[in-house]
């Protein structure tokens, strides 16, 4: 795909989807105590076996950051994974605790906080993912706080190094191929198969799933789930009935709860509200540098993974959203269903002043749910990693302001972020069910064969 196609989606992009989403609010810079405790003076160690995870939490919410900003999920997860593997192989390159990704070429002398800082501040520049950031002046912070010396200068270089060769290892990775949207595939004709839901007569980004490289997963289809119901079995119609009552717009049998968590899990940067939840967790606990990166590093590439597996099977079986389905209802051959030509989902997911561009259902096929596999990919990644799905945290979600919900369970969390789909009335129970266990498998795939202790 030559770049004047990335160009277009861009701009596509930002048509669609520029009222929903915006730019976190900046945090000023941290002090030398927030971010090295060492730095009232003194050399670092030369081969520390703990350093504060600061850094690395200062470095994620700037990656957080600059991703937050309008561009669709696919492409932020994917850089979302490139930086979060470029921190982790900065620091497992001076005291290798965990399996490198793209870097193998160990330097103990280096400085981990000077590392952890060049390594994220090169993926985001590298990337060209800055901006209008102060991505430079956040930088020369973190290193104003670190001392001088050889060490910090090994740590720079090494971050560099990192942040090149997880940009090199992806260089390839087919997503320069992708079609940002397209009128292509076009729309089904049988009962069950996709129609377009936008004026545009868009499916979004049609090619990814078999054309961008997994990071970890053997392939995109891997762990594509077994497909839809057929239209005419009784559980198309439960599931049909089901989003047609909880998920409409007008005359919805939607509890009080049921219509927060549609609202609240609603956010279309997945990427975002799980490195939130992720943040939390870890914030009550005690984690040095490298554990958390390599929590992170995990918890993005499932994402990512999740999203290359959700989008291949979505053209795959290429099947009709809630919007269709209801409004198809009397030619489906299911005597158990009902049409209503009037009904439509309960949230907008792109909504957009443009008619044209107001995407009210997600413009890609349905099955699986995407947002079910990528909630459900980073929630059993923290569960396995913690070894518990206890967990204690508040959350807040950009789609629902002045909201926070308070989690005690991963389960709990993941359940809600895929239910909440169903509430919403962009997807049928068995995609969210389908989609809540692959990305369950995703994650277990990922966390048993990357990023491994050594």
């Amino acid at each position: 795909m030559k770049a004047n196609k990335l160009t277009l989606y861009g701009s596509i992009s930002l048509l669609i989807i520029a009222s929903l989403l915006s730019c976190k609010k900046e945090i000023n810079g941290p002090s030398a105590q927030e971010i090295n405790p060492s730095a009232s003076g003194g050399k670092q160690p030369l081969d520390p076996g703990f350093a504060d995870n600061n850094m690395v939490l200062y470095w994620n919410d700037k990656a957080a950051t600059v991703l937050g900003v309008p561009m669709n999920q696919p492409t932020r997860s994917r850089y979302f994974a490139m930086i979060e593997i470029a921190v982790h192989d900065a620091l497992n390159n001076i005291k290798p605790k965990y399996e490198r990704y793209a870097l193998n070429e160990r330097e103990q002398h280096a400085d981990p906080s000077a590392a952890v800082a060049s390594a994220a501040y090169w993926a985001i520049k590298g990337l060209g993912r800055q901006g209008t950031f102060p991505l430079d002046t956040w930088y020369n912070e973190s290193l104003s706080i670190i001392p001088d010396g050889e060490s910090k200068e090994l740590g720079e270089a090494l971050g560099k190094k990192a942040a090149d060769a997880i940009i090199a290892n992806r260089a390839n990775d087919g997503f320069t191929q992708v079609l940002a949207a397209s009128v292509n595939p076009p729309d089904g004709t049988t009962p069950g198969a996709y129609r377009h839901t936008n004026l545009l007569n868009l499916r979004y980004v049609p090619n990814w799933g078999t054309v961008v490289k997994p990071y970890v997963v053997s392939s995109n289809d891997q762990f594509r789930p077994a497909g839809p119901y057929a239209v005419t079995s009784p559980g198309y119609a439960s599931d049909y009935n089901e989003v047609k009552a909880k998920g409409a717009r007008v005359g919805s049998t939607r509890t009080t709860e049921e219509e927060t968590l549609a609202k609240f899990w609603a956010e279309n940067r997945p990427s975002i509200i799980w490195n939130n939840l992720a943040r939390a967790v870890v914030g009550t606990k005690k984690l040095d540098a490298w554990k958390t990166a390599r929590l992170f590093a995990l918890i993005h590439t499932a994402i990512a993974d999740g999203m290359n597996t959700c989008l291949n099977a979505a053209y795959y079986y290429y099947s009709w959203r809630p919007e269709t389905a209801i409004h198809e209802g009397n030619n489906d051959n299911n005597p158990a269903t009902t049409a209503d030509a009037s009904w439509i989902p309960f949230l907008t997911e792109a909504p957009n002043t443009i008619a044209a561009a107001n995407f009210v259902s997600p413009p890609i096929p349905e099955y699986p749910s995407g947002y079910a596999i990528m909630g459900s990919a980073a929630g059993e990644m923290i569960r396995a990693f913690f070894d518990s799905d206890a967990i204690d945290v508040d959350l807040s979600s950009f789609s629902l302001p002045g909201v926070t919900l308070h989690y005690n369970s991963i389960d709990k969390a993941s359940s809600d972020n895929a239910f909440g789909k169903i509430y919403t009335g962009w997807d049928f129970r068995k995609s969210v069910l389908d989609g809540q266990e692959t990305g369950k498998q995703i994650a277990d795939y990922i966390f048993n064969h990357q990023f491994k202790e050594e």
